[in-house]
């Protein structure tokens, strides 16, 4: 049996029954919900969910197949992160206009080629956050303005070597960053 078939005939042994729900907070852009729920055993629990309208993540390539990165603060970490561009995706906004968007305001370049690769749940266990992730390239200069609320460094560019360093040596710690070179990894892999 594949896991495939062998998840498809126990799916229902698994998936709760969502017994109440209630947003508790409106927060822009994202909503926290409370939701008890029952088990298969009847064991009932509580969940609290960040309620996120999804986002991307880019490697971006330049046409001398570096990287380009940012430096950005991240106030839960309280720390300045060095990672992939990324933002979190408007409403009813599809992954590859947000990818699109998201490249011209974090590091002001427009990508003729921006290439699905992959998509990864971020914390499962307490968000509903999915990124979708891409690779940019065929670049060319076309700003928007910053979001109001980032202060983003200009693009750092880093070669491929370079990128495997800056995870290993632990100077990248962002997960999107780390799962985005490995997607990208696989990608260029199977080509």
């Amino acid at each position: 049996m594949t896991c495939d078939e062998h998840f498809a005939k126990e799916r229902d042994n698994f998936i709760p029954k969502v017994v109440s729900s209630e947003i508790v907070l409106k927060g822009a852009p994202f909503d926290i919900e409370k939701a008890h729920i029952q088990y298969p055993d009847n064991i009932e629990t509580d969940r609290m969910v960040v309620l996120h309208p999804g986002a991307i993540a880019l490697i971006v390539i330049d046409h001398e197949d570096r990287f380009l990165l940012i430096n950005q603060y991240r106030y839960p970490t309280k720390e300045i992160l060095l990672e992939i561009p990324a933002g979190t995706r408007e409403p009813n906004e599809q992954p590859l206009e947000t990818a699109a968007r998201e490249i011209r305001e974090e590091i002001g370049y427009s990508a003729k080629s921006l290439v699905h690769i992959g998509g990864t749940w971020m914390a499962p266990g307490f968000c509903t956050e999915y990124i979708d992730y891409f690779i940019a390239y065929n670049l060319s200069h076309d700003p928007l303005p910053q979001d109001f609320d980032e202060f983003i460094s200009e693009p750092i560019r880093v070669t491929y070597e370079e990128m495997i360093s800056l995870i290993s040596d632990g100077k990248i710690k962002d997960a999107k960053s780390i799962v985005g070179f490995m997607l990208y990894q696989i990608y260029k892999s199977s080509e």
